[in-house]
């Protein structure tokens, strides 16, 4: 029997099918709101700029017939200056100026700014003048009214992470207060006789090694950092032993905290892989995908309706690699939607050249902890993508430096040195 394996694109589009968007919303003060995700578009309270502003420090003027008097130089009377913030009342006409500086307002009769460099200011008893050569166009240095936003525009919309420009924007539309989607909870759930807990007692002795067969639970910890910069939060369950009935107790733990659940190792088709079992339990409908990618071939989808929304498990590898690339590739798009962002998939990804000749699998895309650097003074080169050697699923340490994963596709023979890929920033 020939093993279908699952296309990465077709596994994302039926998981996010199945998941629930947020409902819950809170209100929070703006410093307290960034990375969180908007609830409800955001409308702008009034136009920013509020009025015309100059964009530099100059003068403002009447730009007609400037620069075309018969001397080739243009004279004007100052009659007055304008500093950000003030409220000047100034009115120029034909031959006048107004000694202005970035952010003032903009005078009446005014509609160009003659930049300071390009002026002769004279000052001389009673009289300031200021001249140029230079010739000026309507709206020349000028900030017009609403030109970053117009009163009643969405500003913000739902969906949209709060980064820091966000903050911004609210904050010059006069919002102090926010409303963001709660955040939701992802339940997390070891599997196996042979893990450890980090934060058992026994483990902070001094001399503390694992017995032989015994290692530590490194994957709920890489889970938890990967969790939290996914923007939810991450309720601890322990470690469950190797029975179905032990693994159900677990996971059923977890969904009463959380609509999703992760769950790693077991997750394979071999004699203690229980986590299927324990799904079917619990009255799941149970997905055994082989995903075509590597690392994180074996994966379970598993869904059951409560409600008017979806409970989910995803079966993650015991390779702390491989639940590192799952997580990226499958979950994160996944967890994106379940946070509320607007747009789930979005990730950042570039071409560059990859600084080790790789080989390819003949049937699954394969991506490799990497990183993808620019060196400075070398614009208009590729980016360089370098790869450690040491690629093999239980190995974490090269995911230390990583900043992206390298995609290899499926095919014959190899990638060569300085070849072009692409790779995801993670």
């Amino acid at each position: 029997m020939v093993e279908i394996l699952k296309d990465l694109n077709v596994a994302i589009e039926e998981i996010l099918g199945c998941v629930s968007g947020p409902a819950e919303k809170e209100e929070l003060f703006i410093l307290d709101a960034l990375d969180r995700i908007c609830a409800e578009d955001v409308t702008a309270r009034f136009s920013v700029p509020p009025f015309d502003t100059s964009a530099m420090d100059g003068f403002a003027v009447a730009s007609a017939g400037f620069g075309e008097s018969a001397a080739g130089k243009t004279v004007l009377k100052v009659i007055g200056e304008a500093a950000a913030g003030c409220v000047n009342g100034f009115k120029i006409s034909g031959g006048e100026a107004v000694k202005i500086m970035t952010g003032a307002p903009l005078p009446a009769g005014a509609d160009a700014i003659l930049v300071k460099e390009a002026a002769e200011e004279e000052k001389e008893g009673g009289s300031w003048t200021v001249s140029s050569r230079e010739k000026l166009k309507p709206g020349l240095h000028v900030r017009r009214t609403g030109a970053d936003f117009a009163a009643g525009d969405v500003i913000v919309p739902r969906g949209a992470r709060l980064n820091p420009a966000a903050l911004g924007i609210l904050a010059s539309s006069g919002y102090s207060r926010v409303n963001v989607f709660k955040k939701r909870s992802v339940a997390v759930v070891s599997t196996g006789d042979e893990l450890i807990d980090p934060l058992d007692q026994r483990v902070a002795a001094d001399g503390f090694a694992p017995e032989f067969g015994r290692i530590m639970n490194s994957n709920l910890f890489l889970l938890y950092g990967l969790l939290n910069k996914t923007g939810v939060n991450c309720e601890l369950c322990g470690i469950a032993r190797d029975t179905p009935e032990e693994i159900a107790a677990r996971i059923s733990e977890g969904l009463s905290k959380a609509d999703i659940v992760i769950t790693t190792g077991g997750a394979s088709v071999g004699s203690y892989d229980f986590i299927p079992d324990a799904l079917r339990l619990l009255n799941f409908e149970v997905g055994i995908w082989k995903m075509a990618i590597k690392p994180g071939r074996p994966f379970i989808f598993a869904m059951k309706k409560a409600g008017n929304h979806n409970k989910l498990v995803f079966g993650l590898p015991g390779n702390p690699a491989s639940s590192l690339v799952s997580f990226i590739k499958l979950l994160r798009p996944a967890l994106y939607k379940y946070a509320g962002l607007a747009n789930p998939r979005e990730c950042v990804s570039v071409m560059g050249a990859i600084s080790e000749s790789v080989k390819k699998d003949p049937e699954r895309t394969t991506y490799l902890r990497a990183v993808i650097s620019n060196p400075a003074g070398e614009r208009g080169k590729s980016p360089l993508i370098s790869v450690p050697s040491r690629q093999d699923s239980n190995i974490l340490t090269t995911a230390l430096a990583a900043n992206c994963l390298a995609e290899i596709p499926a095919g014959e023979g190899r990638v060569e040195s300085g070849e072009s890929v692409w790779a995801q920033i993670i």
